[in-house]
């Protein structure tokens, strides 16, 4: 036995699912299962779409590596269950990714807690394009509150594009938000064994805004590392970054963005 064996002991790396996100899981899927075996580790590949409780149990797995993305595998669902079953994983408890998968409780607990984030309002068939606009600008975003990847996010600069966008989030069957539109520089922090890593300056010009196509399929996206930030500014957004991460008792890693003007 390795000692990556002796030390992890079987790990089950659950990926995939139901999610609009299970493309993207499959793929961290696979290079979380590729790492884990260059290193020894006696690791299994396993479909959350699949009954998996039930094969974590009979074949007796030590550890679970969750490799989800979206609903089911990033707000809390999957974690509470493994909990429940007593099995160990990794990243996150159930309420931090309960919490931070939701934007609407995202912002009211940074509100709260004195953290710059775009004003926004939650939408209802009720909210006019216009009494929107009036509130936060033009344009503005709409999107959905417990999507991730980009997925459901919109440039809103007309009633018209506002009517068909929300018929078409309301499909989702999720709260939606609508948000102040920022044009500044965009960047992401990301967080590893309570630590922020050197902050990434994100160029997706190419595209309307960094979205899902921009993340995952462009080459003409770009990450700009060091970030060109000022070594006193990017230091003082680390130092934030790392009280929020804190705030949300994220454990193990966790990434958010940013705007910076």
């Amino acid at each position: 036995m390795s000692t990556a064996e002796s030390e992890f002991g079987k790990v089950a790396v659950i990926y995939g699912g139901i999610s609009p996100e299970r493309d993207i899981s499959l793929i961290s899927g696979e290079a979380v299962f590729k790492a884990l075996k260059e290193k020894g580790v006696d690791a299994h590949l396993i479909d959350a779409k699949e009954p998996f409780l039930e094969r974590l149990s009979e074949e007796q797995f030590d550890n679970v590596w969750v490799a989800l993305h979206g609903a089911d595998g990033e707000d809390g669902k999957i974690q509470s269950l493994l909990e429940l079953s007593g099995i160990p994983y990794t990243g996150s408890r159930t309420l931090s990714c309960s919490l931070t998968m939701n934007k609407l409780f995202t912002k009211r607990i940074l509100i709260a807690n004195n953290y710059q984030t775009p004003d926004f309002l939650l939408l209802d068939e009720a909210k006019s394009y216009s009494e929107i606009s009036e509130s936060l600008g033009s344009p503005f975003i709409i999107k959905p509150c417990s999507q991730g990847s980009s997925l459901g996010v919109y440039i809103i600069d007309e009633e018209s594009a506002y009517k068909e966008k929300y018929k078409e989030l309301q499909k989702l069957n999720d709260w939606i938000i609508a948000e102040e539109y920022f044009d500044g520089a965009e960047y992401t922090a990301a967080y590893l064994n309570n630590q922020v890593m050197p902050l990434v300056k994100i160029d997706a010009s190419n595209e309307e805004f960094y979205n899902y196509e921009a993340k995952y399929f462009s080459d003409e996206t770009q990450y700009i590392c060091p970030s060109e930030l000022d070594a006193g500014i990017e230091k003082n957004i680390k130092r934030e970054c790392l009280s929020i991460f804190e705030l949300f008792d994220v454990r193990g890693w966790g990434r958010f963005g940013f705007f910076y003007q």
